[in-house]
């Protein structure tokens, strides 16, 4: 009987791991975090596996989290590829390690990679099947570590494939003191995953993974970032142009990021970015100071795609203050909906106060939640509760009305900018209380107000075209958080007051940049 070829083994484990994950909720699939490979991405990661690093007499190929096996063989179906084709004539053997902790895709994971070694044998190759039914972090860290438990392994991986599962690793918990007791620092399982796997590398060993951006920025994941970039080299990064496009069957809008990592490697050769459709990406090429600053102690990882990224990057680097520099603070909103649900209003009335989401947040400004107009028509937007009363329970969580800037913390679905600020101004607000809903974060000087002429000027810069594709330069998510807008840079004082006094139409992109070139030498954009 002809086994099947690997090419088959491919879409037949993505089928097996597909239906078993659409057997379960998806509340369950994504409390464990699992989001399944589709074939297209798991034949492109595999394909950035060097042939020369292929072509050696024994490969070890590790999956951790394999689910059904997608792309273990994706990475078999690369391989038989080359060697029907005349290549790899070194290669002999092959030893296929799979990890996978959820009995549900035990069987079908064991039969395809038994598929896979047929095909691979049926091209002259031997194969060994390591079929690991348990925890990866418990595993990987007893081979890591032998001393912690016993005899360990010795690492001989050449090549790690990894579709991680992500979910976040609790302070307290077991995984977390597992991955501690090695000097692993990570605060999500695809980020511990790929620490491990690397640390399982040998030297010159090649890893390609798909995970969130997440890691890029951010103090939560600085020390992974440590980890890798200190003990490896990034030689490819796919962007993709859609938050749906990776797993848009499992419907999660996750701005996933694609990269292939060298266990050691040359540190001072440029990398290669790639956006597009992964059957004819784009590709262009980044210097290694533009991918990772030289001297950033927080190794923040900026990936840019437009032509005019260096410029960006360029002016907001030679702006000369951090928030405390300007003896501003950003914090988030402290109301918290869900825990005061009690507390909530439908209207505005006597002994409530103005609840302020994020919707409220548009064209410069920050409208009362009752607000309609041509502008910014019915703010209440899905049935939002438009007040807050003040009561025993709420009374802590509200704000004196001042002067504020507040800038929304998430991007709605495919929302066009990252970045959307607006003034709060005291006159609209005569309640002299409010109350700010945790998805907006707000500048203030120790919960000070701030003048006119400041509060415009900030405003204008965070909506500002090159502020904004700065931010997604290094930002890793869908996220604005209170941290990533301390570590920005701002002009300082006397220039924020000059644009804020410039004559700006606020609902123009358009007047805000060319205000913003005229008063800070900003670079151009062109406005379509």
């Amino acid at each position: 009987m002809t086994p099947p070829s690997a090419s088959q083994v491919l879409a037949l484990a993505d089928s097996v791991g597909w239906k078993t994950c659409v057997g379960k909720e998806r509340a369950e699939r994504s409390q464990e975090g699992q989001f399944f490979t589709p074939p297209p991405i798991a034949g492109f990661l595999a394909s950035w596996f060097h042939e020369a690093g292929l072509d050696r007499p024994a490969i070890h190929l590790l999956d951790p989290g394999a689910g059904g096996g997608a792309l273990t063989a994706a990475v078999v179906d690369r391989i038989t590829s080359l060697r029907a084709a005349g290549r790899l004539p070194r290669l002999r053997e092959v030893t296929l390690t799979a990890w996978e902790s959820d009995k549900a895709f035990i069987n079908a994971l064991r039969a395809n990679l038994e598929a896979c070694a047929a095909a691979l044998q049926a091209s002259g190759i031997e194969v060994r099947i390591d079929l690991r039914a348990e925890s990866y972090i418990d595993g990987a860290v007893r081979a890591l570590d032998p001393g912690l438990f016993g005899a360990g392994e010795v690492a001989t991986v050449t090549h790690a494939i990894l579709n991680p599962p992500y979910r976040k690793i609790a302070t307290s918990s077991r995984e977390r003191t597992l991955l501690t007791s090695i000097g692993i620092e990570a605060s999500n399982l695809y980020a511990a995953f790929v620490a491990l796997a690397l640390r399982q590398l040998t030297e010159g060993g090649e890893l390609s993974a798909i995970t969130p951006r997440s890691f890029c920025n951010g103090p939560y994941f600085r020390e992974f970032r440590r980890e890798v970039l200190g003990s490896a080299t990034f030689r490819r990064v796919h962007l993709f142009e859609s938050r749906s496009e990776a797993f848009g069957r499992d419907e999660v809008l996750q701005e996933n990021i694609l990269f292939h990592l060298i266990r050691g490697g040359r540190a001072d050769s440029p990398l290669t970015l790639s956006t597009g459709s992964l059957e004819s990406p784009f590709e262009t090429l980044i210097a290694r100071e533009r991918f990772v600053s030289p001297g950033d102690a927080d190794q923040v990882i900026h990936i840019a795609t437009e032509t005019d990224a260096d410029e960006v990057r360029d002016f907001i680097h030679a702006l000369p203050c951090k928030l405390g520099d300007l003896g501003l603070t950003v914090s988030t909103g402290p109301v918290v909906d869900f825990r005061l649900k009690g507390s909530l209003a439908d209207e505005l009335s006597a002994g409530s106060v103005p609840l302020i989401y994020p919707h409220c947040v548009k064209a410069g400004r920050v409208s009362p939640p009752l607000a309609r107009s041509a502008d910014y028509g019915d703010a209440r937007v899905g049935k939002k509760p438009v007040a807050i009363r003040d009561d025993s329970e709420s009374h802590r969580w509200l704000t004196p009305v001042a002067r504020f800037v507040l800038i929304k913390r998430f991007s709605s679905k495919e929302e066009k900018r990252r970045l959307v600020a607006g003034v709060l101004e005291p006159a609209d607000f005569p309640e002299g209380l409010i109350g700010l809903e945790n998805h907006v974060n707000f500048f203030h000087r120790q919960r000070a107000g701030l003048s006119e002429a400041l509060a415009r000027g900030l405003g204008r810069f965070l909506n500002s075209t090159v502020a904004d594709r700065y931010f997604r330069q290094f930002n890793g998510h869908t996220q604005v958080n209170a941290s990533d807008l301390r570590a920005f840079r701002y002009p300082d004082l006397k220039s924020l007051e000059r644009l804020g006094k410039a004559a700006v139409n606020d609902a123009d992109q358009g007047s805000i940049d060319l205000a913003m070139s005229k008063v800070l030498g900003a670079p151009s954009f062109h406005q379509s």
